[in-house]
């Protein structure tokens, strides 16, 4: 079978039927981001957050009074919770404590935002640029992140990618046919976004609209966007969340800085410390894949054609944001610049879709010998199981054979210059490289998760008997079932005597800082 000519075919065949190239899409959302979701464990800290205060809000019955341990949620909007509530009590109270309930909303969101790109895309870079560009978006290795995760970040991107696909339809336009329908989407996404995520989207577009200023020193197009009509859509459904703020604080985050204030309204998600600079470029650069193989021929081509309007946005895009991340932002870059993919990868496909107009387009294109494109995605596999001393499963070493034999095509297609067919096998190669870690290999080493193990030994005994030492991440409260906590020497040893029955489940950091309280 000619490999080749058969993806050119399928590509082109299912760019012609736009349903068919929708639904094709939701499926590979599904099929790359559900194994994650179920297999993994509570993997990350501010998911477990987000889904205990949700579990505790359903359980005391206020939905507007989010907390964890008894702390208010402040610094996260109430959207998410809401989100992730609906699906808590669809499932039921027997799955309150599954995290796979609390990350639905996330592959929801996700799910929709590639299919957003695709319909808002099409008219502005053709049927078969916008399917490229979703297939890219989709699995792009920290889209499948926030696809996977029940954290704000993955509601989020489903607002932003609507405002700013909307935003660049009407800058672009030379006619407004359209602008009403359009104005109306991008004003309810404002809200929206505001909703899950505080002012992320809201933060995107004005540094979009600042760095357009500086490009071509005209907005008045802005009065295309019917700001009269849409700024008060925009603020009745973002309203519960000020309302929240209010109940909760009074008036909302008085008291802060103006650091401190951009810092909390720029999302959800935060770190103690600053990222080193370039941080966020690095993991824009890596988190791309495989559209980074073309990233730097695709911006050099917008930067050439930067008369047009749409290259002027998109460039616009990433570059306005990138500049606001790195200068002010205090947020994981794992977590911020998929808000910027959408606008990559519509010029990776651009790229792609009119090679042929643009012969000389080779240059600085990353695309690697084929073999070693085959070994990329076996390396960090291999690392995993050597650093945790595990070896592989037949499954694990099947997929993990295939997706190096899916990006060594790949690979060799892009050099050939089939770019096309180098998107399609692409594409595939990333999908199932990310079936493979977060389905297969992470979830099949118990050594990552000694939570399941020690939830799996503590199944029969009562909370009130049970102690946990050592263990002081969220995932103790919500993973393990448990409120319990022993926390001093006299309650172990009042197990210990015999005089009370009970278990006691003690890290081994906590044991050997504290070795006279075990004797």
């Amino acid at each position: 079978m000619d490999v080749p000519a058969t993806l050119h075919k399928w590509l082109t065949e299912l760019a012609d039927r736009p349903r068919w190239a929708a639904l094709a899409l939701a499926a590979l959302c599904l099929l790359v981001y559900v194994p994650g979701i179920v297999r993994l464990p509570a993997v990350d800290r501010t998911e477990v957050i987000y889904a205990e205060s949700t579990r505790e809000m359903v359980a005391r019955g206020n939905w507007f009074d989010p907390r964890f341990d008894g702390q208010v949620q402040a610094y996260r909007p109430i959207g998410t919770f809401w989100a992730q509530a609906l699906t808590s009590r669809i499932a039921g109270g027997a799955h309150a404590r599954d995290i796979t309930i609390y990350r639905l909303p996330s592959l929801i969101a996700v799910t929709l935002s590639v299919l957003a790109l695709y319909w808002l895309a099409t008219p502005l870079i053709g049927a078969t640029g916008a399917l490229i560009a979703s297939a890219l978006f989709a699995v792009a290795p920290l889209t499948v992140l926030v696809g996977t995760l029940g954290i704000a970040e993955g509601l989020s991107l489903l607002p932003a990618t609507i405002a700013m696909l909307c935003l660049a339809r009407i800058y672009t336009a030379e006619r407004d046919d359209d602008t009403l329908r359009l104005a109306m989407l991008f004003w309810t996404a404002l809200g929206a976004g505001m909703l899950v995520n505080a002012l992320l989207v809201q933060i995107l577009v004005i540094v979009t609209l600042i760095a357009l200023r500086f490009m071509d020193r005209d907005l008045s197009w802005l009065k295309r966007l019917l700001a009269a009509k849409g700024v008060p859509v925009a603020l009745l459904i973002a309203a519960p969340w000020l309302i929240v703020r209010v109940l909760q604080d009074g008036i909302p985050y008085s008291g802060l800085g103006w650091q401190r204030l951009i810092e909390a309204l720029g999302g959800a998600q935060d770190m103690k410390l600053r990222a080193m600079p370039g941080t966020f470029i690095l993991a824009l650069v890596l988190g791309f894949l495989p559209g980074t193989a073309l990233i730097v021929p695709a911006i050099s081509r917008l930067w050439s054609q930067r008369t047009d309007k749409l290259a002027r946005f998109l460039i616009a895009w990433v570059l306005g944001y990138l500049v606001y991340l790195e200068a002010l932002s205090s947020k994981p870059g794992t977590y911020m610049v998929q808000v910027m993919f959408p606008a990559l990868a519509i010029a990776v496909a651009l790229l792609v879709v009119r090679k042929e107009e643009s012969p000389a387009v080779s240059r600085g294109v990353l695309i690697p010998w084929p073999p070693l494109a085959a070994l990329f995605p076996l390396l960090p596999l291999a690392a995993i199981y050597y650093v945790m001393r595990e070896t592989p499963s037949l499954p694990a070493i099947i997929l993990a054979a295939l997706v190096a034999a899916l990006f060594w095509l790949s690979a060799r297609e892009g050099r050939r210059g089939e770019w096309k067919n180098w998107a399609v096998s692409g594409v595939a190669a990333l999908g199932l490289f990310a079936i493979t870690l977060l389905g297969v290999v992470l979830p099949g080493i118990d050594k990552l998760w000694p939570a399941r193990d020690i939830q799996r030994a503590i199944a029969n005994c009562p909370a009130s008997s049970l102690g946990i030492l050592g263990y002081n991440e969220p995932s103790t409260r919500f993973v393990l079932n448990r409120n319990a906590g022993l926390s001093t020497g006299y309650s172990l040893a009042r197990y210990a005597d015999g005089k009370s029955d009970g278990l006691a489940v003690i890290a081994q950091s906590w044991s050997e800082q504290n070795p006279s309280a075990l004797n």
